[in-house]
């Protein structure tokens, strides 16, 4: 491909399964067991993929262009793979997310950038994805409510965050794909918000301590040149704000100081506090370390009482764990399961049962990491957890990935089917199921 390869690469991010792979296509995959002929749909998996040349020196994950890698199934068969380049008509193209709504499918990104909407044959279409919005900005991890049809997103936008203005903004599409909301929040600083929650009555706003402050800072908290955009600030007061969905009302909330990248699901209990349930980590970019490593996120509770403004944290597991899912039809609902991913070695999901605190194990195997697990519920469930979890798993030894479905039900068991890959799956982000009968 050029002079450096994944071995050579000083880069942990260049090498071994961070590498680039070039885009291919290959039709009728090798299929080791028996895919559930109820799966019918394409799987999406986003992530970046750096084009030539790349700066090996300064290179993070978290600026590279993005690639989607589709699988399409139908009646048992794997039908086809591809891998693309995400392309956009707005200029970055999104390496966060993909994920449908409604009858469109998103590729996302935060930071303002545009979502671009893609077909079933990963087909990159230029058309505005909020048609008669007052901006593009969006998120890459929005909520849909599957009552009401709507997404929502807490966007910041980065061209703001140039200007000096710190705020950010709850974004509301509704099942139309029409933008119905784009409410400003104004903040005290820039924070990184990655994720959102929903419940009823609320849409969470993350105000933590990493930050754009477009450069770091030294032991005594001032500013230093820095080409690395986040920072912990130790100054900042930590906190969770309950947006109300209904008017510009917001209740903020202070917390003990941490971050997170991804939740697994919030709600509002009988009792009106609002439950959320996420990947915790202590501490992110010191300035002595600033990478996302080092510290490890733990599957932790967070008890918010919006009346009397109080937070109570527990952890649920001592285990660190992230790439957070849950049932798509239970964001900001009740849900009893939650499935992740083990921090560090990547080979083991994990099925999070928050009736009885119980957290089964499904082990991939020494010489395998797998991706982000999402779930896909049957169309007739008869329970919560009655589906399957597929997703991407990279084989250090062949040096080439599968796809797998297990049953969420036998949850340690055996896979029911691996799909044999033609090239690896660079690590990525995120992903989802498409139903497309």
């Amino acid at each position: 491909m050029n002079k450096h390869n994944k071995e050579e690469s000083k880069n942990r991010f260049l090498s071994g399964n961070w590498y680039p792979v070039p885009e291919t296509s290959t039709d009728n995959l090798k299929v080791i067991g028996e895919l559930p002929k109820e799966l019918c749909g394409l799987f999406l998996r986003n992530g970046p993929n750096p084009k030539e040349p790349i700066n090996h020196e300064n290179y993070h994950p978290f600026f590279g262009e993005g690639m989607i890698h589709g699988l399409r199934i139908e009646n048992g068969k794997a039908l086809w793979y591809k891998n693309k380049y995400v392309t956009s008509p707005f200029g970055f193209g999104p390496n966060t997310h993909v994920m449908p709504h409604e009858q469109k499918i998103y590729a996302l990104v935060e930071g303002g950038t545009a979502p671009v909407i893609i077909d079933s044959e990963m087909n990159f279409l230029e058309e505005e994805p909020f048609p008669r919005s007052s901006s593009k900005r969006f998120t890459a991890h929005p909520k849909i409510d599957s009552d009401t049809g709507e997404m929502h997103g807490i966007s910041y936008d980065f061209e703001e965050y140039l200007k000096g203005i710190s705020r950010v903004h709850h974004v509301v599409i509704d099942r139309n794909g029409k933008q119905v909301r784009d409410l400003a929040i104004e903040l005290p600083s820039k924070p990184m918000v990655h994720d959102c929650a929903i419940t009823k009555n609320y849409v969470l706003i993350f105000d933590l301590p990493v930050t754009f402050n477009l450069g770091r800072r030294d032991k005594d908290n001032d500013l230093i040149g820095s080409d690395y955009p986040v920072i912990w600030d130790e100054k900042h007061v930590a906190r969770v704000g309950l947006q109300s969905r209904i008017n510009e009302q917001i209740t903020w909330v202070d917390v003990n100081p941490g971050f997170l990248f991804h939740i697994v699901n919030s709600y509002e209990d009988s009792q009106g506090n609002v439950i959320l349930d996420f990947c915790r980590y202590e501490k992110l970019f010191e300035i002595n370390n600033p990478l996302p490593m080092g510290y490890k996120p733990f599957l932790t509770r967070w008890k918010i009482d919006p009346i009397k403004k109080t937070c109570t944290e527990e952890m649920l597991d001592d285990r660190p764990m992230e790439f957070s899912r849950v049932h798509p039809y239970l964001d900001g609902k009740e849900n009893r399961f939650g499935y992740l991913l083990n921090d560090g070695n990547l080979n083991n999901y994990f099925k999070h049962d928050f009736q009885t605190g119980n957290t089964s194990v499904h082990a991939i195997g020494e010489d395998k990491q797998a991706a982000e697990p999402v779930f896909v519920p049957k169309k007739d469930a008869n329970s919560e957890d009655d589906g399957f979890i597929v997703g991407f798993v990279y084989d250090k030894n062949t040096d080439l990935s599968e796809f797998y479905v297990l049953d969420a039900q036998n949850f340690s068991s055996y896979p029911l089917a691996r799909v044999q890959l033609p090239q690896r799956v660079p690590f990525g982000f995120h992903g989802s199921w498409i139903n497309l009968d």
